[in-house]
């Protein structure tokens, strides 16, 4: 008996606007007349109906289980993969991609024979399969609709806005009508003379940019080369009615290392690393609009990379409106394509400042932003679905007959049952990767290896803004480690392919694992497991950033750090961290012009906003409470006036003085830290006054030096607050470190005021009634003497009194917060002439993201990033003290919004 050889067309379901088939009615037609049974999926989408495909001698029916071949457009789901047949689709997997290579694994799992229309090629290498044209055709057509709206929103009215995107002609003939029209229009009344000359630049001559080129054409145009359009743009002779188009071919895009040689195309390809990238300076700056048609490879140099866009702006060199990129290359031959779009969603405005990503899912004035229009959707042919399908068809229909009739069982070197044009197409086949595309497997290798991987360790709040700008760059993949799931899968909601792992960084040996993997941490955990982390890193010779405080064990690792070569960057927070980059900016600069530091005073603080600070305290937690009331006891060290001063943590809270940055302000602060190692560290050995401070609103102090006082910050165990204790109240755990002896009579509140009296001296010391009576008001509305209100059973007297203050001064997700940095710099100048500069950042919270989060959270990513691409030089246990850091991170940091006024004065003689 005869076997009866079946097709089947699957149904296409990526999207909505996918209505092509690779095969159209009169190609099935031909098909069944050869003895070939085809059956259709039934669609309701697809451009032909299914009627037109049962008169052609199709069954249209659901399942294709039973068919030798299925074909298909765009990647079948895994589900729909059926063993041991021969599938024929576009599988984007010839360059590894590495969102396809799952599907691919899958693929070789059930020993499938893939066939991708990609790779039927002549004997010259030449596609013969292919709809390239198409995107070429709706790409240039959608780009024009889209400047006219970008224009548009820039306060420019022109002709490109009257065609429409091209799904909305029922054929391609139609569109092309419509542009000629405005074709019409351009020569008739021009361009704007502020967008003279306009000009688009088109990469490669292949079929993609053939098909762009044809509709470019239908525009009074003028073709130019690459040079001819740089002198254009630099004398400003560009026509009103005129659009000028340039062809970008390889020798436009890189140049010889030896200056002796000129352009050799074939060496070129065949050796790419004697050459040297010239787009990004000798051409980028002159257009107006980039078409990217070209194929791109990884050991290719891109056209302009990320940072290049960002300099071209920053240094007002780019003239660039918008980019149609028809490859839809993600990070490809231009890396600051951050994603592909839809035709739902067609555009969106690229920041080369923030690299920030502007669509109209997230932000309805998205048109009106800063930066670059992008138009980057990923199956532009299915604007024109039917003319497509019939094109493709036509191709495509002569290799049917003999692969729907060949043997799949076959070894592959024996497959001579169909057309080499197919065969060299073959993918894989018997479960593995056929001969010709075997390196696919070095490529995935090496691919992993370009990929930047960045581990975060500490999943909290922080983490959140560190994730999301990471994020932005899609070829950093985020790994997030945290001794809770839960917390590690919040963190990571900021990042979908953000992985997660639990970690204890006590466990040497997992974390070991972990950071070997990644080519940068960060650690956002406390300074005392911070340690450990570096030590792995120094292990794993992998690079550090943290905001954490340099200790004296980090510095210890110093040298450990240079005998291996990695940075270990500390204190590139906050507050320490961006006080550090503002202070050696002004400092450097000053002395670098003859000046002498004899002045620096920096402040510091997180508060909640104004209209949120609403208890008694004036303060609520926007990060660890046990960090913020720890810090209240740690010992200062400052220099006033030549004098160096040590104050005892339990003395801190008694130098409160004003701090007078905004008089509307109720501000006042008491030192932080030990401030003496900034004269070395800042190069300013000879400054007379030295001082860091923490900024609070009036009262919070008093009423934390009235804990320290009493011993509600002490860290001593108490048997009494073990967790195995009786229950005890507020009130009673409160008497037991209240003077004694103790009458029964008298109420807690009599004896804490006994208490303050007697420790301080009264009425000349310090603690006046109106003190006294304000300290009492605030217990009172803390419960601690309620009789009611029970101890947080912790252990000792500093934990319950956290525990009680985060009962209290949470922030609401309605509330935002403030922080406040303040740099004061004085200068001495030859002459005698004394500056002082200050330094002023205020920064709020939203709902979203807290101001402390935000400020800490960033300058590490940046950080993170600048590590990752090898712009920090400096390797040992440092601090961001130098040129390197405080240039590149300042300037991002103002790109998102947070930015230091700058203010000056000379003292009057």
């Amino acid at each position: 008996m005869t076997k009866v050889h079946s097709l089947g067309i699957r149904r296409e379901d990526k999207n909505r606007w996918e209505r092509r088939a690779p095969l159209a009615p009169s190609h099935v037609e031909e098909l069944v007349k050869k003895g070939i049974k085809v059956i259709v999926q039934p669609s309701t989408l697809r451009n032909y109906p299914n009627v037109l495909y049962e008169k052609a001698g199709a069954i249209i029916q659901e399942d294709l289980k039973e068919c030798d071949v299925i074909v298909a457009v765009k990647e079948v789901p895994s589900e729909y993969l059926y063993n041991d047949k021969t599938y024929i689709f576009f599988s984007h997997t010839i360059k590894a991609q590495p969102y396809n290579m799952a599907m691919l694994d899958e693929i070789n799992k059930k020993r499938i024979r893939l066939i991708d229309y990609e790779r039927i090629t002549d004997d010259q290498n030449r596609r013969l399969v292919r709809f390239g044209s198409f995107a070429g055709y709706a790409g240039m057509i959608d780009m024009l609709h889209a400047l006219g709206d970008r224009l548009l929103a820039k306060g420019f009215s022109t002709p490109f806005l009257h065609v429409g995107y091209s799904y909305v002609y029922s054929k391609l003939e139609s569109a092309m009508e419509a542009v000629k029209a405005i074709g019409e229009e351009i020569s008739q009344v021009g361009l704007p003379d502020d967008l003279l000359p306009f000009t688009f630049a088109f990469t490669s001559d292949g079929a993609v940019s053939q098909g762009a080129l044809k509709i470019f054409k239908l525009l009074p145009h003028k073709m130019v080369t690459p040079d001819e359009m740089v002198e254009l743009v630099k004398n400003k002779k560009g026509e009103r009615g005129i659009l000028y188009g340039t062809i970008i071919t390889s020798e436009h895009m890189a140049a010889p290392i030896d200056p002796e040689k000129k352009f050799n195309k074939a060496e070129y390809y065949a050796d790419p690393s004697k050459y040297k990238p010239i787009f990004c300076e000798k051409y980028a700056p002159y257009i107006s609009c980039i078409i990217n048609c070209m194929y791109w490879d990884a050991k290719y140099p891109r056209l302009i990379t990320i940072r290049q866009m960002e300099e071209l702006v920053e240094t007002n060199n780019s003239r660039l409106i918008g980019v149609a990129d028809i490859s839809a290359d993600v990070n490809g031959s231009l890396e600051f394509l951050m994603t592909t779009t839809s035709i739902d969603s067609p555009l969106y405005i690229y920041d080369p400042r923030t690299q920030e990503v502007h669509d109209p899912t997230t932000d309805q004035q998205y048109m009106y932003r800063d930066g670059i229009l992008f138009l980057a959707v990923d199956n532009l042919p299915t604007e024109f679905p039917k003319e497509a399908t019939q094109w493709f068809g036509d191709h495509l229909l002569k290799f049917m007959e003999q692969v729907v009739k060949s043997d799949p069982k076959l070894p592959y070197e024996k497959m001579t049952d169909i057309a080499p044009e197919m065969k060299r197409a073959i993918i894989t086949c018997h479960g593995s990767l056929t001969p010709p595309f075997e390196y696919i497997t070095e490529l995935r290798k090496k691919r992993e290896e370009l990929t930047t991987r960045i581990l975060i360790l500490g999943a909290g709040s922080v983490s959140y803004p560190t994730i999301s700008y990471l994020a932005r760059n899609p070829s950093h993949k985020l790994t997030v480690g945290d001794v809770s799931i839960e917390q590690s899968k919040k963190a990571a909601s900021y990042d979908p392919e953000c992985q997660t792992v639990v970690i204890d960084v006590n466990d040497q040996e997992k974390l070991d694992e972990i950071v070997k993997r990644h080519r940068v941490v960060v650690s956002l955990l406390p300074d005392e497991l911070t340690i450990l982390v570096a030590k792995s890193c120094i292990r794993q010779k992998k690079h550090m950033v943290s905001p954490g405080y340099m200790s004296s064990e980090m510095e210890a690792l110093d040298k450990e750090a240079k005998e291996v070569g990695i940075t270990l960057l500390n204190e590139m927070g906050l507050d320490p961290g961006i006080d550090h980059l503002e202070a050696c900016r002004v400092i450097n600069d000053a002395t670098s012009k003859g000046g002498k530091v004899r002045t620096f005073v920096s402040w510091c603080g997180g508060l909640p906003a104004p209209e949120s600070s609403d208890n008694p305290l004036g303060y609520k937690f926007t990060w660890s409470p046990k960090e913020i009331i720890s810090g209240v006891t740690n010992d200062s060290k400052f220099r006033r006036d030549g004098q160096d001063i040590f104050i005892p943590g339990s003395e801190v809270y008694k130098r409160v003085q004003p701090v007078d940055i905004f008089p509307a302000l109720s501000l006042e602060g008491v030192p932080n830290r030990d401030c003496l190692h900034l004269t070395k560290t800042y190069g300013i050995e000879s400054v007379n006054t030295l001082f860091r401070g923490t900024i609070r609103y009036k009262g919070f102090c008093q009423v934390m030096e009235a804990a320290v006082e009493i011993g509600l910050l002490d860290t001593t165990s108490k048997s009494h607050l073990a967790p195995s204790a009786p229950p005890m109240s507020w009130n009673l755990a409160m008497r037991h470190i209240l003077p004694i002896p103790q009458s029964e009579g008298i109420p807690t509140q009599e004896l804490l005021r006994r208490k303050l009296r007697t420790r301080r001296g009264y009425p000349s010391k310090g603690y006046d009634d109106d003190k006294i009576t304000y300290i009492l008001y605030v217990f009172e509305w803390l419960n601690i003497f309620s009789e009611k209100n029970n101890i947080a059973q912790c252990g000792n007297y500093f934990e319950a009194f956290t525990e009680l203050l985060k009962t209290k001064l949470n922030l609401l997700p309605s509330e935002r917060d403030l922080i406040i940095l303040h740099n004061v710099v004085g200068i001495e100048w030859d002459g005698g002439k004394h500056e002082t500069k200050t330094s002023t950042l205020v920064y709020y919270g939203s709902k979203d993201q807290s101001a402390v989060s935000t400020v800490v959270g960033l300058p590490v990513a940046i950080a993170a990033e600048l590590l990752v691409e090898n712009q920090i030089k400096e390797v040992g246990a440092i601090r961001p003290i130098t040129k390197e850091f405080y240039k590149p991170i300042l300037k991002s940091l103002h790109n998102e919004g947070i930015t230091f006024i700058h203010r000056s004065e000379f003292d009057k003689i």
